[in-house]
């Protein structure tokens, strides 16, 4: 039939079905009627009771506040402790001199206002000089040196590490950069930190951690220049820093080291004792950057006295005082067996205390 709409057999068998399940159910001739749902959440609380509810809250963050704060002051208060010891132990002893002075003035036979004529050098006062002991002079180019050496290889063997334990970046660029002066006496304070400060920020810029370490040498001609490696991940190409403005006062070159320890580490070495005293005045031989926390701790401790670290573990945090070493962890104080007086010639000497009698 034309114009006719055709149902299938089986829809009008389940329309069928449909009409028998409502008249046994009782609902063919009945409207549906909604059921609102079980509320399962307590009543709200009435509007009087928010301001309270908010105000104990508050109060439980202040009071969390004030707790924190006071267990970080007693965190610092036990570090600080040994140091604020020590300072005490000094004023007291100072202060025990002081009072003591004038008994042993008035022992040898003085009298107050006159001055005694026995010096330290007659029989009478020979027992308060001492017994003689043997000096070494010391030599504080020798003892730079050996510092710079020490903190520069260390610097790059940590530095070498951390980068090739991060996850994100797995092979490494090693640059190599060369910094020199075009005029021989060209250096002023200030010039490396410009280039460093710049280096810092285009590394900021690409979201990438700044790691070098930096070597000043003396070229033959008696000019400062400066050895960097940096490390960089693979896709990142550091510009030529005298044509980026970075290094205005002379040339720059650039090169990719495969060993980078070993080659910030032989021109470590080529400086000399005899050399030291050729820097300006105020210039820095060496220096890095991107140590974190534990890497400077680290750095410390193979910079100590061998006698400070034979007493003290490798996880010690050691600390130079008045008078000796401590451990920052511990608080173990080691009193230096040394003691230091400048000679006639101006010159520091030392000498151990704990030594003997030289018979002369």
């Amino acid at each position: 039939m034309t114009g006719a709409l055709m149902i299938a057999p089986a829809e009008l068998a389940r329309f069928d079905s449909h009409l028998r399940c409502m008249r046994a159910w009782g609902t063919l001739d009945k409207l549906p009627t909604f059921v609102p749902p079980v509320d399962l959440l307590p009543p709200p609380a009435p509007a009087a009771a928010l301001p309270a509810l908010r105000g104990s809250y508050d109060e439980h963050k202040a009071r969390m506040r004030v707790r924190a704060a006071r267990v970080y002051a007693h965190q610092q208060s036990a570090l600080d402790a040994p140091f604020a010891e020590l300072k005490k132990q000094q004023w007291q002893a100072s202060q025990g001199q002081a009072t003591q002075a004038p008994p042993r003035a008035l022992a040898r036979g003085g009298c107050l206002g006159l001055v005694s004529n026995a010096t330290s050098g007659t029989k009478d006062n020979a027992d308060a000089s001492g017994p003689v002991r043997e000096k070494i002079k010391i030599n504080r180019s020798a003892q730079r040196i050996k510092r710079m050496r020490t903190a520069v290889g260390h610097a790059a063997r940590l530095l070498h590490f951390d980068a090739h334990s991060e996850l994100a970046a797995q092979r490494w660029n090693k640059k190599f950069i060369t910094l020199t002066y075009r005029q021989r006496d060209g250096w002023r304070p200030g010039h490396f930190s410009k280039f460093r400060d710049a280096l810092r920020q285009w590394c900021k810029r690409r979201k990438v951690r700044c790691r070098f370490v930096w070597v000043a040498e003396l070229q033959g001609r008696g000019a400062v220049h400066y050895h960097v490696v940096v490390w960089l991940p693979k896709g990142k190409f550091l510009p030529f820093a005298d044509a980026q403005g970075w290094w205005p006062h002379g040339a720059t070159n650039i090169k990719t080291a495969q060993s980078p320890i070993s080659y910030i580490a032989k021109y470590a070495s080529k400086t000399m004792a005899s050399d030291v005293h050729g820097y300006p005045r105020g210039a820095r031989m060496h220096g890095a950057g991107g140590l974190d926390v534990e890497s400077r701790r680290h750095i410390r401790y193979w910079q100590a006295p061998f006698w400070v670290r034979d007493a003290l573990s490798g996880r010690a945090d050691i600390r130079k005082v008045t008078g000796g070493y401590m451990d920052r962890f511990t608080g173990e104080f080691l009193p230096s067996p040394w003691r230091v007086c400048i000679g006639p010639d101006g010159e520091p000497w030392a000498y151990r205390v704990d030594q003997q009698e030289t018979m002369q």
